[in-house]
C-alpha cells in the first residue's frame, strides 16, 4: 500500500471510530456498568439507551436476600437524591440532561425489595413434645432396651394427652 492510500485509510479509519463513538454515547446503545457508594452500601446497576436496568440493579447480592434487600432500598434512596440534586442545576449540555432523566425516570419506575428476616417464633409445648415422642419412638425402633420403650411410651402419651385437651 503507497503512503498516501494509507494515510487516507487511516483518517478514515479515526474519522469513523470517533463518529461511531460520538454516535454511541448520545445513543447510549453500548450497555454501562456503575457502582455508587450510598450510606456505606455499594450500589451496583447497568444502564443502556440512558435507562437503568432494573434487574441489574444490586444483582450480585441476589443470593443473600438481607444484603440484596438493603441495597435495593439504598438503590431507591440513591435515584431519588440524585434526581433531585441533578433537578436543581439547569445545564443545557445533552449529557447532564440525558443523565438527570435517567435517575429521575429510574426514581419513579425502580421497586425496591424490602425483606425482614427475623429468627422462627418459639416452638409450642405440643410441638416440643410431638418431638420428643418422635424421636424417643425412633430411638426405641428395633431395640429390646426397656428403658427406651418406656421412654417412648411416656412421651408419645403425654403428646396425645396434650393433642386431645387442644381439641377440646
Amino acid at each position: 500500500m503507497d503512503p498516501v492510500a494509507y494515510l487516507f485509510s487511516a483518517y478514515l479509519n479515526t474519522i469513523q471510530t470517533v463518529s461511531y463513538n460520538q454516535l454511541s454515547e448520545s445513543m447510549g446503545t453500548d450497555i454501562s456498568a456503575v457502582v455508587i457508594e450510598h450510606e456505606g452500601v455499594s450500589v451496583p446497576f447497568q444502564f443502556q439507551m440512558w435507562k437503568v436496568k432494573d434487574n441489574s440493579v444490586c444483582a450480585n447480592f441476589r443470593q443473600n436476600i438481607g444484603a440484596y434487600s438493603e441495597c435495593t432500598v439504598k438503590a431507591s434512596e440513591l435515584f431519588s437524591k440524585l434526581c433531585s440534586s441533578l433537578a436543581l442545576k439547569h445545564d443545557q449540555d445533552w449529557r447532564y440532561k440525558k443523565t438527570k432523566n435517567m435517575y429521575c425516570n429510574a426514581a419513579i419506575s425502580y421497586k425496591p425489595t424490602i425483606a425482614h428476616i427475623s429468627t422462627a417464633t418459639e416452638e409450642s409445648e405440643i410441638q416440643r413434645v410431638k418431638k420428643e415422642c418422635n424421636s424417643s419412638t425412633i430411638e426405641a425402633m428395633g431395640s429390646n432396651d426397656l428403658r427406651k420403650v418406656n421412654k417412648r411410651d411416656t412421651n408419645c402419651r403425654k403428646y396425645h394427652d396434650l393433642k386431645n385437651r387442644s381439641k377440646e
